[in-house]
């Protein structure tokens, strides 16, 4: 593994151009983010953990920095790719909400380059069979985005995803409201329910079983009910897992209590991948 003090740029993958950042040195962590977000959202993680490790973020196609054309392709094997480039072995893969399926995308399509899997707030698997809320939502956003009610189609995803109606004891900060919806309004600009995004076949939920490394999922309580009928699912079937649920929190537990999720996610690097 080759250690960088810190670099940032693009890589030119088939029909688009990755936009990445790397800091510090030692053991790879991999942060990859939701699919309401993009690299910023890994703010509050990513210079406290180059402190320690060689830490790498990205934006996905058709998020944030990342440039793409209108080309079939699979999430998983950008990310393999820029692993590949640079020259990372093995790495701890942390994936949020749609970044989770990429994670165990990657653990299945290139299982050597995966160490450990850390799954915040795993997104929506192909066989899950959406809440009634879930679908709710989806129907009401579809409505907006016809519409062309772009504002108020970021309104209904802040709700869904971070806000929770009246489930909340305090309200979520203000500058973290503000930063997701800046980063969702950027993967609304640039289509990022894009039709050209491979599925992985045979699908991941069938096949659980084929990863063999440590996998920690952790979830908030405040989450919709599909976040956690996910997670359930992806605990019986994975042979190495453990799970911790942190109260008073939806989504996006990283943005909304970083301390604590960075204390979570040092304890398990410290038991599973250290040394």
């Amino acid at each position: 593994m080759t250690n960088q003090t810190g670099q940032s740029g693009y890589l030119d993958v088939n029909g688009g151009r990755l936009y990445y950042e790397s800091r510090g040195s030692g053991p790879a962590v991999v942060f990859v983010h939701a699919g309401i977000a993009d690299s910023g959202m890994w703010d509050a993680q990513f210079a406290e953990f180059a402190e320690d490790y060689r830490v790498v973020r990205y934006d996905m196609r058709n998020f944030g920095r990342t440039e793409a054309e209108d080309v079939a392709f699979a999430d998983w094997e950008d990310l393999a790719a820029l692993l590949d480039a640079l020259t990372i072995d093995r790495a701890v893969i942390i994936g949020a909400s749609m970044g989770a399926t990429v994670a165990v995308g990657l653990a299945l399509d290139r299982p050597e380059l995966v160490r450990s899997l850390i799954l915040m707030s795993p997104g929506i698997f192909p066989g899950h069979e959406p809440s009634g809320e879930l679908r709710r939502g989806w129907r009401s956003l579809g409505q907006a985005m016809d519409a062309g009610q772009v504002e108020h189609a970021l309104d209904i995803e802040l709700d869904m995803w971070l806000d929770r109606g009246n489930l909340r004891s305090e309200p979520v900060r203000d500058e973290v409201r503000q930063q997701i919806r800046r980063m969702n309004a950027r993967a609304y600009e640039l289509a990022s329910d894009a039709p050209n995004r491979k599925p992985l076949r045979p699908p991941a939920l069938s096949r659980l079983d084929q990863i063999r490394v440590p996998v920690l999922i952790v979830t908030g309580n405040l989450d919709m009910t599909d976040i956690d009928s996910i997670a359930k699912r992806l605990e019986r079937g994975l042979p190495l897992v453990e799970r911790i649920v942190v109260p008073d929190t939806a989504h996006l537990l990283n943005m909304e209590q970083p301390d604590r999720f960075n204390e979570i996610v040092r304890g398990f690097l410290r038991e599973h991948d250290e040394g």
